[in-house]
């Protein structure tokens, strides 16, 4: 898994994952979103893209749910913005559509907006 900032309006940041988000790309004393904002990124609104992410597992979604969990405490907000479709499946089988704000890959569509965690 590779993060990187795609666009910065110092509003909202755009951040893009790339490859897998398994556990073997999350360390267990590690926050990748976290060193890439820096302190203050939990306060932000992040939107992840997650095109170019070809596969989630038990463990990306445990750590998409957290750093949900620490945006909002924070007063952020995380979206989640073009799910490969392959980690779609993932989080409509858990029916995460609940949880998170999910942003379609076509504009065309209104988002569909998470509840509370």
């Amino acid at each position: 898994m590779k993060l990187s900032i795609a666009q910065d309006d110092g509003q909202c940041v755009l951040v893009a994952v790339t490859g897998q988000v398994t556990q073997r790309e999350l360390a267990p004393l590690t926050e990748p979103l976290l060193e890439l904002l820096g302190p203050s990124g939990y306060a932000r609104q992040v939107r992840l893209d997650l095109s170019d992410t070809s596969f989630l597992d038990s463990s990306g979604v445990g750590w998409l749910l957290t750093c949900h969990k620490r945006m909002r405490q924070a007063g952020g907000q995380l979206t989640l913005h073009s799910p490969h479709p392959i980690v779609a499946n993932v989080l409509r089988v858990l029916k995460l559509e609940k949880v998170f704000t999910i942003e379609p890959a076509s504009t065309g569509t209104a988002p569909s907006t998470g509840g509370a965690l």
